[in-house]
């Protein structure tokens, strides 16, 4: 299958897939095959693997470094938005927590990045919807990831897109409640990730909060100071 893969001749795949499927094998066995086939925009070839039930989002890594099928496409913008078409998650981790959107931050055009992003922030409310902790720390509950990288600036998720310049993450997650108190593992707050990456908006969007917590001191304690 891979050979008729990476030469593109899908009536060829489609009869090896089909002795392979007659003979119940387990579909999962053919991931390497669904990212051969992301690699080589064989969208034919990926839509066969769908149709049998492999999932464009497997629950188990393909690697320690590398997430599922998107996390192939994050360069080739075609197939990348095809497959956010199809269902790819862009927050799919492998085994130490680098998803898609990782990647794509670092190597993706931005529209690619951009509609990402706009994945994300649904996935975002999905995760919160089910109870994911907003202010948690990254790796907090994922112990292989933080034994590995236990020096980084372990952060929140607010952290992060503050550190990217995400302003329209950063407001979204200040509108949930995300605590801009927080200090990381290297002792930064979100602030201070913002400044030091110069990204202005972002700045903006928390000088806001933390305006808004200063006025909200000072009431309360204008209000304690009459009781005494």
């Amino acid at each position: 299958m891979k050979t008729a893969c990476a030469v593109g001749d899908l009536p060829q795949f489609k009869s090896a897939f089909e002795t392979w499927t007659s003979l119940g094998l387990d579909i999962h066995d053919l991931d390497s095959v669904m990212i051969q086939a992301v690699r080589q925009d064989q969208n034919d070839v990926v839509v066969e693997l769908l149709h049998k039930e492999l999932s464009i989002n497997q629950d188990y890594p393909t690697s320690e470094l590398r997430p599922p099928a998107l996390g192939y496409a994050v360069d080739d913008d075609e197939m990348a938005l095809w497959l956010l078409d199809y269902g790819a998650d862009p927050n799919k981790q492998c085994s130490i927590d680098l998803t898609p959107l990782s990647y794509a931050v670092e190597q993706a055009s931005l529209p690619t990045v951009k509609q990402l992003l706009d994945h994300t922030i649904e996935v975002l409310g999905m995760l919160l919807e089910r109870g994911s902790p907003l202010n948690s720390k990254m790796y907090e509950k994922h112990y292989p990831s933080r034994r590995l990288f236990y020096f980084m600036g372990l952060e929140t998720a607010v952290h992060k897109a503050a550190e990217l310049g995400k302003a329209d993450v950063v407001r979204y997650l200040l509108e949930q409640g995300a605590d801009v108190g927080i200090i990381d593992a290297i002792n930064r707050t979100a602030m201070d990730w913002a400044v030091l990456n110069n990204h202005q908006e972002v700045v903006g969007l928390l000088q806001c909060v933390e305006r808004g917590h200063r006025a909200k001191e000072a009431n309360r304690r204008y209000k304690d100071s009459l009781w005494e």
